[in-house]
């Protein structure tokens, strides 16, 4: 069946918040042509670091390979002066690197993996995917790489609207990253720019979120919020806020912000920050990331 902008738009438009969803391809994938080898299984020990000099693309079992982009080293940055979309840059709390890309999907993207309790890991451009394809040699750089606290790993490819995947030849290649993603057992999911804005309430608490990341507690603070996490049972933002600073709201707030900032705390961002707001302690991810090849 022939794919046009039109049924496109259609799937797009009748998509849910993309955090809710239980499964790792957005409708919008649909639009891809599917590339899924049924004989090979998704496992991650696909994965090989390779020893010594690397083996020529179709040479033994090498069917894809995925070099691993480090901004200011020895690989030329992704994103560089003169590109056409505004460019952004931090150094993340969360990774301990330097987060940067370039449109305003990409960093509403970034800034919420950076706050977002579910996300355990991140990198924005974090590697170059390199395949043969009928027509010669394909190079694919994904937009970011995401690990969940559950161990799921995402590709992403940040699109502004459903026309951004009009081109098939575009369309052919995304479908063949994914496939690689899927044999690697990763998930690849492609986000428009209002799935990933998302409500008022979600852009107002990531906003507040993000600028409280690298506040400081104080001891008394600090104590009260290893309590709470030892506890590990949910508590209301009033009563967390009234115990952190009983006779500050405006601190007690500021502190509960910093804790959902830096994963200590988590909770629904699509809905707004009241006093009834459940939080859930959670505990730091541990070992080594996934996506740290």
């Amino acid at each position: 069946m022939k794919t046009t902008a039109s049924h496109i738009k259609q799937r797009a438009s009748r998509s849910v918040s993309p955090w809710q969803r239980s499964s790792s391809i957005l409708p919008a994938i649909n639009a891809l042509p599917v590339r899924a080898d049924p004989t090979q299984r998704p496992s991650i020990s696909r994965l090989r670091r390779p020893v010594g000099q690397w083996l020529p693309l179709g040479r033994s079992s090498v069917s894809a390979r995925i070099v691993v982009l480090q901004h200011g080293g020895h690989q030329r940055p992704v994103i560089h002066r003169g590109s056409k979309h505004l460019r952004f840059r931090f150094a993340s709390t969360k990774t301990k690197t330097t987060q940067l890309g370039e449109g305003k999907g990409e960093e509403a993207l970034a800034h919420y993996n950076e706050v977002a309790t579910e996300v355990a890991d991140y990198e924005c451009h974090p590697y170059q995917f390199e395949f043969q394809r009928p027509c010669g040699f394909t190079r694919y750089r994904p937009d970011c790489v995401r690990v969940f606290r559950d161990g799921r790993v995402e590709v992403i490819e940040v699109k502004r609207t459903a026309t951004d995947l009009d081109d098939p030849d575009d369309r052919e290649r995304l479908a063949l990253a994914a496939e690689i993603c899927r044999q690697c057992g990763w998930g690849f999911r492609i986000l428009f720019l209002n799935d990933i804005l998302g409500s008022c309430a979600r852009q107002l608490n990531v906003a507040a979120l993000y600028t409280r990341r690298s506040m400081q507690l104080s001891r008394d603070e600090e104590r009260v919020a290893s309590h709470i996490i030892a506890n590990s049972a949910p508590i209301t933002w009033g009563e967390l806020r009234d115990r952190l600073a009983p006779n500050d709201p405006l601190q007690g707030d500021a502190a509960i912000e910093r804790l959902l900032a830096r994963g200590m705390l988590s909770t629904d961002l699509d809905l707004k920050f009241t006093p009834v707001t459940l939080l859930f302690p959670t505990h730091p991810s541990v070992g080594v990331s996934e996506i740290r090849l």
